[in-house]
């Protein structure tokens, strides 16, 4: 039944997003094509006009992304589709975990566009050695395949947490009677203040004391490469952790606590 909730989700969605990112990529390809004819950019109002309407649906995708992902939950959840979501007979948690994989999916292709369309953008400085990516390369100078994986699961990690922390404030806000979207938000301050607390005492344990004291636990030049795999998955743990709670929050007031009034 996850995967008939993850096919009704990416129906509803794929309507939307597909559209915008080969906008972008279009927009990123004329951008840089008429950048060639004008390498200076001087009196080319075509080129000033591609490329701020290719910033703007930048910034749209990504506002887009987000305001999506909130509206899919609260409008399928807990406004009037909600009495016809809980009459299917399907857990609550697979619900949410449609939600969230189809949030994570669409997250990941506004970043894996944007990424793509800057490569667009600057592909004649790539390719000629001018302009060089360093992903993933340790303080030897090589290429880190272990870094790169970190890399990538603390990015999804993030984005998880980011997701669930949002979908916790929304269904603890929803047990307000009144004011639901001013609750929703202070429940989002309360949790994230919870979660930077939580980080905190962290560093404040032994463990983290006895590692600044050694001044290695942070990020730059000549950082040992042990210690960027510790703090990568140090970090990847505590996304984790959180995210399971706010699940846990998610699913019990939409399983016990839930007033669709």
């Amino acid at each position: 039944m996850l995967a008939k909730l993850m096919k009704y989700e990416l129906k509803a969605t794929c309507r939307i997003f597909p559209p915008v990112y080969a906008a972008l990529l279009v927009l990123a390809a004329v951008t840089r094509l008429l950048y060639s004819f004008n390498p200076r950019g001087t009196n080319n109002v075509p080129l000033f006009i591609s490329a701020l309407l290719y910033l703007f649906i930048l910034i749209g995708m990504f506002v887009m992304t987000f305001v999506v992902m909130i509206q899919r939950f609260y409008k399928n959840l807990l406004a009037d589709e909600g009495y016809l979501m809980f009459t299917l007979p399907v857990e609550t948690w697979k619900h949410i975990t449609s939600k969230l994989l189809v949030s994570v999916i669409w997250n990941i292709g506004s970043a894996a566009a944007a990424i793509l369309s800057i490569i667009i953008l600057s592909i004649d400085k790539i390719l000629s050695g001018e302009l060089k990516i360093k992903i993933a390369i340790d303080t030897s100078g090589s290429f880190n395949a272990l870094l790169l994986f970190e890399f990538i699961l603390l990015c999804i990690a993030g984005m998880v947490f980011g997701i669930l922390i949002i979908y916790a404030s929304i269904a603890w806000g929803h047990l307000s009677n009144r004011h639901r979207i001013m609750a929703s938000i202070g429940a989002f301050l309360v949790l994230a203040t919870f979660s930077q607390v939580m980080f905190f005492c962290f560093k404040v344990t032994p463990l983290a004391r006895e590692l600044q004291e050694h001044g290695e636990v942070y990020i730059g030049p000549g950082t040992p490469i042990a210690m960027y795999h510790w703090i990568t998955w140090f970090s990847i743990a505590f996304f984790i952790l959180l995210s399971a709670l706010f699940f846990a929050i998610t699913n019990y007031v939409l399983n016990r606590e839930l007033n669709l009034e």
